[in-house]
């Protein structure tokens, strides 16, 4: 295979929102080569509740109930955004597989996926934060940016 035909592992941070499928059409008119293996990865935040909730509660079980759904409704969603995302690069002729994490911090995950699969670069879509709201949220793109060892390309929000 001649170098310009060599594969490219291709990380994409997938989730809900339109950011996220602006980052996956740039990427598929901008970077796209045809040899790319793309990775889709998604993150899922763990629901946790501070001991003054438990506490609170009359029946402590129901709120473990109540973790248990929420997460086990978030992996199900996480697995049909995997599915969409998964489809639509077969569309476009690309190899791809996807994979879900259960993570406190997203950025962490994305960076460490981006190592476990020997990322070649990082596509991700901004949410577009304000200065404010970046402050005290933090921005996992930022983090990505400043802890990944490859490449990341942050593809801002549409413009309005």
């Amino acid at each position: 295979m001649a170098s310009g035909d060599s594969q490219r592992n291709v990380l994409i941070p997938i989730d809900a929102s339109p950011n996220c499928l602006r980052a996956f059409e740039w990427y598929n008119t901008q970077l796209k080569k045809k040899n790319d293996l793309v990775f889709f990865v998604h993150v899922i935040e763990p629901v946790y509740t501070t001991p003054a909730v438990g506490l609170a509660m009359e029946s402590p079980p129901l709120l473990v109930d109540d973790m248990t759904r929420v997460m086990e409704e978030s992996i199900s969603s996480g697995k049909k955004l995997g599915h969409k995302y998964m489809q639509m690069a077969k569309d476009v002729g690309l190899d791809c597989k996807a994979f879900l994490h259960v993570d406190t911090k997203p950025g962490n995950a994305i960076v460490k996926s981006a190592s476990d699969h020997k990322a070649d670069f990082i596509v991700i879509g901004s949410r577009g934060l304000g200065a404010i709201k970046r402050t005290f949220l933090g921005s996992v793109s930022d983090y990505i940016v400043h802890n990944a060892n490859v490449p990341v390309a942050i593809v801002p929000p549409s413009e309005k």
